[in-house]
């Protein structure tokens, strides 16, 4: 008999592919003209093997530093599932000159982040990091500094502020994010990294809703 947790994973697959139509399927002269760019909520797509299911999708817009001034630039994150494994994670992308397209990989807690020497680094090292443009170590992979940002952060009508710090490894592989999410009385983190995508290995199966 299978275990609750595995249950209700097989159920919230099966109640995905359920939303899927006929009507709604790319056609395979469609699919060559289309990107992750239109892909909509409820929209599923294929990436190296796995087909994934779009349940929501939101927006990062960058703004200047104290958040007041919005530069009409955005980031679409796509929180999707994957049918195969069960697994949720995300993919962004960006348009700037050619759509980037990233997909996260694993989260981690402050406890896993070192400087170069080896030290602990909490929150409060984040700006000294981010001026001296320094490096953050985990699990003995370096990743050094590569930008900071403010942003607002569009989950529906709500709007969040979140602040980024970015950060890539030697190989230009794998880059390390902290969000810093501020607005609920005290500041949150989310820590996480994420590899490129090639635009081109993503195959839209339905467009979803736009």
């Amino acid at each position: 008999m299978l275990d609750i947790a595995t249950q209700k994973s097989f159920q919230e697959r099966l109640g995905a592919i359920r939303t899927l139509k006929k009507e709604q399927l790319v056609s395979g002269q469609e699919k060559m003209l289309l990107s992750l760019k239109e892909a909509g909520k409820h929209s599923f797509f294929e990436y190296l093997g796995n087909t994934y299911f779009v349940k929501s999708l939101n927006k990062y817009e960058e703004t200047s530093d104290d958040f007041k001034n919005k530069k009409g630039y955005f980031i679409s994150e796509l929180t999707c599932l994957c049918l195969e494994s069960g697994q949720t994670l995300n993919f962004e992308w960006e348009f700037d000159d050619e759509l980037e397209i990233s997909m996260t990989l694993e989260r981690f807690s402050f406890r896993n982040l070192k400087d170069e020497a080896g030290e602990a680094i909490d929150e409060d090292d984040l700006d000294q990091i981010a001026d001296d443009k320094d490096m953050i170590v985990i699990n003995g992979e370096k990743f050094w500094y590569e930008d900071d940002w403010a942003s607002i952060y569009y989950r529906g009508s709500k709007e969040e502020k979140v602040y980024m710090y970015e950060f890539e490894n030697e190989g230009h592989t794998k880059f390390l994010t902290i969000e810093e999410w501020s607005g609920s009385g005290k500041d949150e983190y989310q820590i996480y990294t994420s590899s490129p995508v090639d635009p081109n290995t993503i195959s839209i199966i339905s467009k979803g809703d736009l």
